[in-house]
């Protein structure tokens, strides 16, 4: 009997030590991203005009993949999975015929694209010493526009440039993948609040 009693207690102890690590995502992120989040019932990230640089980083692919990720992670809403689509230039953002069959076909009230860079930063200047170096390669920019779409409409509904981010390696020479994955991170909230201060008008 003490047994059970000290193994159900046990198990209680567990479940509510385990419990705000299960909320701690959702309560980093800011309450408008929050209460935003909340109102989206489904969401296709379709795919983004990409620019990765001298890097071999496939950005569309893996923005993607990571912004699905991220809404998966604070939010209930429906992610919808399907093959990123390659878009070639900016004009298709307006082409409103072609997101309404394209969110139609995918059942997506509300569609996420817009265009991704990975660049060279500025070179890097370090003390070695008496001599100063400057490092050409060791560092990299994110730069990033959010575009939203209704997907019962196809009309644009938000076109926002999201803060530039700047990251530099350690080492002489920068992984690109690696800083992009770093500025990603840091740029979760940016992503999400243009998506989600959004779907408060929706």
């Amino acid at each position: 009997m003490i047994r059970t009693v000290l193994v159900g207690l046990g198990v209680a102890v567990l479940m509510s030590a385990c419990g705000p690590r299960v909320h701690r995502t959702r309560a980093s992120l800011p309450a408008e991203v929050q209460i935003g989040m909340a109102r989206v019932d489904d969401v296709w990230v379709a795919g983004f005009i990409a620019q990765p640089g001298k890097d071999k980083v496939d950005l569309n692919v893996e923005t993607v993949r990571l912004l699905r990720q991220d809404l998966r992670r604070v939010s209930g809403t429906r992610v919808v999975e399907a093959e990123p689509l390659t878009l070639a230039n900016q004009a298709v953002f307006d082409d409103a015929s072609y997101w309404r069959r394209q969110a139609e076909d995918r059942r997506a009230g509300l569609v996420v694209t817009g265009i991704v860079r990975l660049l060279l930063a500025p070179a890097q200047m370090v003390q070695r010493g008496r001599r100063t170096a400057y490092l050409g390669q060791s560092g990299r920019t994110l730069d990033a526009t959010v575009v939203v779409i209704d997907g019962r409409t196809g009309a644009v509904v938000l076109r926002q440039t999201l803060p530039r981010r700047m990251r530099y390696a350690s080492g002489d020479i920068a992984s690109g993948l690696s800083l992009y994955f770093e500025m990603m991170d840091q740029s979760r909230s940016d992503w999400l609040r243009a998506i989600a201060v959004r779907t408060k008008h929706n």
